[in-house]
């Protein structure tokens, strides 16, 4: 039993009040149950005599005789009777409250409110949820996707408990940072465009390439403003668009080529939908961070979803490393 060193008040006649330790009505709860200092002494592993000092201190304190010895026997006073009765009561509360906080430190279950940047948000995060409700079917999830800048606002002042963001950024020194694995980024044209026939492209004629890319605010609009800086080309920006799905929908009808995570345009690669450039530049890690609010208290649902997505989401990272040796 959890034993709490904490002083409660007991009201006793003409409005007094008298300070107990719950150590000394543990002491008396036990002793009382057996009637006996010797089995109460083997329970609490507390000595005999020990066991009758803090007996007669109870009773210096309440004022009240708690036991009655004949021969070598004690036996509850009527006074002890009344006060086995509320510890008796006292204690079986201690007991749920234990088993509370057992539960709430490992029930798996409620609500959890995530977030993630554009990418994650929308392509690795719906699957991990799937897989994870399936384990634990009471478990909901508030999944809130915006820009870099936003889910790192949100996980700052605490509206989110955990989130995976994409590229790289600065972050609030209260913020905890964990790479998770990196995706790489890949030039996707349509099917129509003649670019997708030609072998190695070179700085010249991606010079000529009309590119669709993410808002200026995006971490996918930096890695492209990299990427024409690194080769000193121009920007050639055909139209910006607010999310991935409207990108890749952009490209499909050969509006522009765009620059890419893999795990977002996976499946139109596989399926023809989308073609990828030969430009070996392209091929530019794209990390996916786990982030959360070091001063907010994580739940045993959120750990529990944390090491779940530790686990799980090295999928990505085999599938992007295994296209990678394929294709170079």
């Amino acid at each position: 039993m959890l034993i709490i060193y904490r002083s409660y008040a007991l009201k006793i006649t003409r409005m007094e009040f008298f300070i107990m330790d719950l150590h000394y009505l543990e002491i008396f709860n036990t002793v009382a149950k057996y009637e006996s200092y010797k089995k109460a002494s083997e329970i609490l592993h507390i000595s005999q005599p020990a066991l009758s000092v803090q007996i007669k201190r109870l009773e210096a304190q309440i004022g009240l005789k708690l036991f009655d010895k004949i021969g070598n026997k004690i036996y509850l006073s009527e006074n002890g009777m009344l006060l086995r009765e509320y510890t008796n009561k006292i204690f079986n509360i201690v007991e749920e409250l234990e088993e509370a906080i057992l539960d709430a430190q490992t029930y798996i279950g409620g609500t959890l409110n995530i977030g993630g940047s554009n990418t994650p948000g929308s392509y690795i995060l719906p699957e991990l949820i799937g897989e994870f409700q399936k384990l634990y079917p009471s478990t909901k999830f508030n999944l809130h996707i915006g820009n870099t800048s936003e889910i790192s606002q949100l996980i700052n002042n605490g509206t989110l408990d955990i989130a995976i963001n994409g590229g790289n950024c600065s972050y609030h020194e209260q913020i905890f940072v964990e790479k998770l694995y990196s995706d790489y980024l890949v030039i996707v044209a349509s099917p129509q465009n003649p670019y997708c026939e030609m072998n190695q492209l070179t700085s010249k004629e991606l010079k000529d390439l009309r590119f669709v890319v993410h808002n200026t605010d995006s971490q996918l609009y930096t890695y492209y403003n990299s990427l024409v800086e690194n080769l000193n080309i121009p920007e050639n920006i055909n139209m910006y668009l607010g999310n991935v799905d409207a990108i890749k929908k952009a490209v499909s009808v050969n509006l522009g080529v765009s620059l890419l995570p893999y795990v977002a345009v996976k499946h139109e690669l596989q399926f023809g939908v989308l073609k990828k450039l030969d430009f070996t530049v392209s091929n530019i890690d794209y990390p996916y961070s786990l982030i959360y609010n070091k001063n907010k208290a994580l739940s045993a649902t959120v750990k529990s979803f944390i090491e779940f997505v530790r686990k799980n989401i090295s999928n990505y990272t085999c599938e992007s490393e295994h296209v990678i040796r394929e294709e170079t």
